[in-house]
């Protein structure tokens, strides 16, 4: 499943779990005007066309590249531009969770 679009059930088993993290790739305007609430996440910007930031950060940032990792955006297109730098990086459980919205939705009724 790794690099897919998660499902709402998985979704629910990652959030029940405190080793999975959650790494919203979004910009910092587009996260201060709709956080997410519901989880803890980290936060590394990455762009369609420049994943640049995310790149120069992410191994400061996540050092356990065996962790689950859950990323999310606006809509998910980012999340899958930044799963594949984590492959290319050696991160072995990258799941797209979509959109932050859904992503909420599904968080919230775990």
């Amino acid at each position: 499943m790794t690099g897919e679009r998660a499902s709402k059930e998985e979704i629910k088993e990652a959030a029940a779990r405190p080793d999975v993290v959650f790494l919203d790739v979004r910009t910092e305007p587009e996260i201060a005007e709709n956080p997410l609430t519901s989880r803890p996440f980290v936060a590394v910007e990455c762009n369609v066309t420049d994943s640049s930031i995310l790149e120069a950060k992410i191994d400061t940032v996540l050092t356990d590249k065996d962790a689950p990792i859950v990323i999310f955006c606006r809509s998910g297109r980012r999340a899958e531009t930044a799963i594949e730098v984590l492959k290319q990086r050696g991160f072995t459980h990258t799941y797209n969770g979509g959109g932050v919205s859904d992503l909420e939705t599904n968080l919230r009724s775990t």
